[in-house]
């Protein structure tokens, strides 16, 4: 599989510390190209129901109770278990929020596309892939992306304007349920993949601000 390009200039990450018990956290970003592949890592300690939630396309206040500005361009989500790269169950797809509590987005006809989802995962280290809509995955992670390895093609959305709306670059993934996350990522199965290069280079790069603490 090729390199997915690394999907972010800079991530902002609220919650990247472990917490003894099940805890919310909070992720944003920008693409550069439309089949950009955002990688993000989360751990659970015991068996839990994880939450997804991105805010991004209609704007909103996100796990941290920071706002979060509408326009950004419609987010799918996949899960991977990270010991082995298996795809956990479907990927997530814009339109699975509902609105309330989610918000239109006015500048595109009130349309209602962010992204929401909900999954059993036992204990252990997990993946969850973000990206634009419709590169979609091809199957387990070193199967790659649909837009990245089947039909290569940086721009398959021409700038991000979806479904002749025009978004901006940014996205934003809220976490609910989750003991850690944006921690080193675990080895992904080979070989497949410049993405586990590129998994590496963008924890090393990330950017990140402690939680707030609980009163």
């Amino acid at each position: 599989m090729s390199l997915a390009r690394l999907g972010t200039i800079g991530i902002a990450i609220l919650g990247i510390a472990a917490s003894a018990n099940a805890d919310t956290f909070s992720f944003q970003g920008n693409f550069i190209h439309d089949n950009d592949v955002q990688l993000l890592h989360f751990g659970l300690l015991t068996d839990q129901t994880v939450t997804l939630q991105t805010w991004s396309y209609g704007g909103g206040i996100n796990a941290q109770g920071d706002t979060v500005l509408p326009g950004g361009f419609q987010v799918a989500l996949q899960i991977f278990d990270a010991p082995t790269g298996q795809a956990m169950s479907g990927g997530f797809l814009p339109g699975s929020a509902t609105c309330p509590p989610n918000s239109p987005d006015p500048a595109r006809a009130n349309t209602c596309l962010d992204t929401f989802g909900q999954i059993d995962l036992l204990a252990g280290e997990y993946i969850v892939a973000l990206t634009q809509f419709e590169n979609l995955s091809n199957g387990n992670l070193s199967d790659g992306f649909f837009y990245v390895d089947t039909i290569p093609d940086p721009n398959f959305n021409n700038g991000f304007a979806t479904s002749f709306f025009q978004g901006t670059n940014a996205w934003e993934l809220d976490l609910l349920s989750v003991d850690s996350a944006g921690t080193q990522l675990s080895a992904v199965p080979e070989p497949g993949s410049g993405l586990l290069a590129a998994t590496a280079l963008l924890m090393a790069g990330i950017g990140a601000s402690r939680r707030r603490l609980r009163s």
